[in-house]
């Protein structure tokens, strides 16, 4: 590790610009799996991010005031988490060489912290080697200078700020994403603590869990956690699922709308198991060819404990030169004695999309046509010559034990040889992995896999980041139940985390007020998302 004169002078000057020298008693610290306060007392840490423009690279930000800390204040958090970008501290010309600017600016902010009851979470958000969460950063694992410079700039700030209790907790890397695999950021996660230990053995310590290796997302059995050999630690998971709600239709990645919470309709984690529960006796269409056409589907039992979900499928089998169109359908449920109870979804299957062609001999294809019964396009199956079918993947939904289920619709077949069978089916099938709904017992099924994990190891756990995009409280989305019953899941289970913090406060994407910099706007605010939060907050312990 490189160091110089600079550097050492910014380390040595530790305990003065510290101030007074209060006993390791003083400090929130690690228990369990909970925080207690500086008298042993538990303390559930509870508040909203303050970003400090981190993505702009602005070495000292100017979104945020001693204004916000008492509105931070009003709302009932007793914390945030303080987002950094090491070019606060330190320039890629001169490393290792901490900027008095940036010491001042944290100063100030631990004064205003301070004054209004605020502890503040300081979070490395973009480390030296570049931010980590879009897949970007790699320079920080390629590159060891830049380990060596993260390992310094957190020896520095333990050092500088070691006696301070205002400060709850050193929180070391947002969203790691190393490029050879999970051991790497475990590993450097070991040097930092071993690093900041040997300047300050007064605050806990938090460390994330990798987010990713090298693109791949997937989680091991400890949903990619891990500790370390310190006994004043927490450890830190984000939570936005499932993103094709919580991200959706963000501008600068396209992504596309997806839908309201809670949705029952929308299921997640199916791993298929054929069960060979269908209703196979649905109506089929005529040989020839016929105009569109309505059919009333046949109606089938979900009598047994091996079903997972259900799903339309569209069988197009034996068609060959011949095609099978499916337009309007309308999935409907009765009860036990054969009462219509509701329509499980309303499907106009304009685009491919949602739905899965198989074909047993790779026979055939799917497509869409223009000029249907309903809608300006609908879907085809052609050219089969012997079993195939589409899948409707993207419409699970989960069936109500002993209730009933049919499909109907609209069909036109053209040049169907008699051998062909063209009909709408429900399928009942297994999963082999856990089924999620996208509700609140959905997120909790998620959650579980992380609260458990905590207690299993007895440590607690940071709920770093939580939030949905601005686009999620428009349109009656449900983004204010989304927010509350997450909080509500992390703080009420027997293993619920011990701190969490709302992302974010200040920015035009997920924030309680939006703008991108300069001071906040009141009126340009979330009110129904801050006023929600103040509510949550204030009946928190």
């Amino acid at each position: 590790m490189g160091v110089d004169a600079g550097r050492n002078s910014n380390v040595d000057a530790a305990a003065d610009a510290a101030g007074s020298n209060p006993t390791a008693s003083g400090f929130v610290h690690s228990q369990g799996t909970q925080v207690a306060d500086g008298h042993g007392n538990p303390i559930f840490l509870r508040g909203v991010s303050l970003g400090n423009q981190v993505w702009s690279n602005a070495a000292i930000p100017n979104d945020h005031g001693e204004i916000d800390f008492q509105r931070l204040a009003a709302m009932g958090p007793n914390s945030t988490r303080f987002l950094l970008n090491y070019v606060t501290f330190e320039d890629d010309a001169a490393p290792f060489v901490y900027k008095q600017s940036g010491w001042d600016w944290i100063d100030q902010n631990i004064q205003w912290a301070r004054d209004n009851g605020i502890y503040l979470i300081l979070n490395m958000h973009v480390p030296e080697g570049g931010f980590q969460s879009n897949g970007g950063g790699g320079a920080l694992w390629s590159d060891s200078s830049n380990q060596d410079r993260l390992t310094a700039l957190w020896t520095a700030i333990a050092g500088r700020y070691q006696n301070e209790p205002m400060i709850a907790a050193f929180d070391l890397l947002n969203e790691p994403q190393p490029l050879a695999n999970r051991q790497q950021w475990q590993d450097l996660a070991a040097s930092i603590v071993g690093a900041i230990r040997s300047v300050d053995t007064n605050h806990m310590i938090i460390v994330e869990r990798t987010n990713a290796v090298a693109g791949d997302w997937s989680n091991d059995a400890d949903m990619n956690l891990f500790t370390l050999n310190d006994s004043n630690m927490a450890y830190e998971f984000h939570f936005y699922e499932p993103t094709d709600y919580t991200f959706q239709l963000q501008p600068w990645n396209n992504t596309p709308d997806g839908g309201a919470y809670p949705d029952d309709t929308k299921i997640a984690g199916v791993t298929e198991n054929w069960l060979n529960l269908a209703t196979f006796d649905a109506p089929a269409a005529p040989a020839g060819t016929s105009n569109f056409t309505y059919y009333e589907g046949t109606r089938i039992t979900a009598s047994s404990a091996n079903i997972a979900v259900g799903k339309p499928t569209l069988v197009g089998q034996a068609l060959g030169s011949g095609t099978v169109a499916f337009d309007d359908l309308s999935i409907k449920e009765f009860d036990a004695n054969g009462t219509f109870t509701r329509e499980v979804m309303h499907i106009y299957p304009a685009s491919n999309a949602g739905w899965y062609f198989w074909s047993k001999n790779n026979s055939g294809t799917a497509g869409t046509m223009s000029s249907c019964e309903a809608s300006g396009t609908c879907v085809t199956i052609t050219g089969t010559t012997d079993d195939a079918s589409y899948g409707g993947i993207g419409y699970y939904f989960v069936p109500k034990s002993g209730y009933q289920y049919s499909i109907s619709g609209w069909m036109k077949g053209t040049n169907l040889p008699a051998a062909a069978v063209a009909r709408m089916r429900i399928d009942f099938v297994g999963s082999s992995t856990p089924v999620r709904v996208r509700n609140k017992a959905g997120l909790a099924d998620i959650m579980a896999s992380y609260l458990g994990w905590g207690k299993a190891h007895n440590v607690p756990l940071f709920l770093g980041e939580f939030g949905v995009y601005k686009a999620c409280f428009a349109n009656n989305k449900g983004g204010l139940t989304w927010v509350s019953d997450v909080y509500d899941i992390t703080t009420s289970a027997p293993s619920a985390v011990a701190a969490l913090s709302y992302h974010q406060y200040h920015e035009d994407a997920f924030a309680l007020y939006y703008g991108l910099s300069g001071p906040v706007d009141p009126t340009n605010a979330n009110q129904p998302l801050i006023d929600l939060l103040t509510a949550k907050f204030h009946a928190s312990p």
